[in-house]
């Protein structure tokens, strides 16, 4: 019961220690910690590991070539997106492309149980 919590106070530890001692800075411990809760938001597993993925390319194409390697990353990843299908045959951006108005109103705007 108690490994929740004492993960997310050795998660804090671990991050303070991290910004005082220099090897991060508070702004990309924010950034981490805003990708690890939006990795749980993908409604396909392989979808999220497509993202990391994606993600990993984008920033050493930025690393290398700078703004332009950033853009280019960018680009590659909304190609990528709008090209490529889920294992059902759909597009990854399906209610937006092929545009379905009613499906996408209704994955937007959730109805109770």
């Amino acid at each position: 019961m108690l490994s929740t919590p004492l993960s997310i106070m050795a998660g804090l530890v671990l991050g303070e220690f991290s910004v005082k001692s220099g090897w991060f800075n508070a702004e990309v411990m924010l950034y981490m910690a805003f990708v690890a809760i939006a990795n749980y938001t993908h409604t396909n597993y392989e979808f999220g590991y497509a993202i990391k993925f994606m993600r990993i390319l984008t920033l050493l194409l930025t690393y290398i070539l700078g703004v332009t390697g950033f853009i280019l990353g960018l680009l590659f990843f909304v190609f990528a997106l709008i090209c490529n299908r889920t294992p059902a045959g759909r597009a990854y951006l399906y209610p937006i492309i092929p545009f379905n108005g009613k499906e996408l109103y209704r994955r937007l705007l959730r109805k109770q149980l």
